[in-house]
């Protein structure tokens, strides 16, 4: 049985750098770098090497040729991945339309890219 797609955005398959850090009353504070896996307007999937838990909010820095995004969220869901490693969902809080429009062309652009 095929499980339907919820997604309401294109997703994009990307490799970027990311560094991330969080603040955990419980655990403490932690700075980690990933990469993404793919992106979309609404969130990415984070390869990380440490499980994150869902309700974890976030910072995130993530590096896209020459500029820099900078985007806060939240885990969504956090599963096992190759060698050790985990696949994050994050889950971006609303951004201007300034930095949505800024996105849209780096994913537009990434994609067209990779097809040429």
């Amino acid at each position: 049985m095929e499980q339907e797609e919820r997604r309401r955005d294109p997703r994009y398959n990307t490799l970027n750098f990311v560094y991330f850090s969080f603040q955990d009353p419980a655990n403490g504070d932690g700075e980690y770098m990933g990469k993404t896996l793919d992106a979309s307007l609404r969130g990415l999937l984070l390869e990380v090497h440490l499980p994150l838990p869902i309700g974890q909010r976030l910072n995130l820095s993530v590096g896209a040729g020459e500029d820099i995004f900078e985007f806060s969220g939240e885990v969504v869901h956090c599963m096992d991945h190759d060698g050790g490693m985990f696949c994050t969902g994050i889950e971006f809080d609303p951004m201007t339309v300034e930095k949505k429009e800024k996105l849209e062309q780096y994913l537009t652009a990434f994609a067209k890219e990779k097809e040429g």
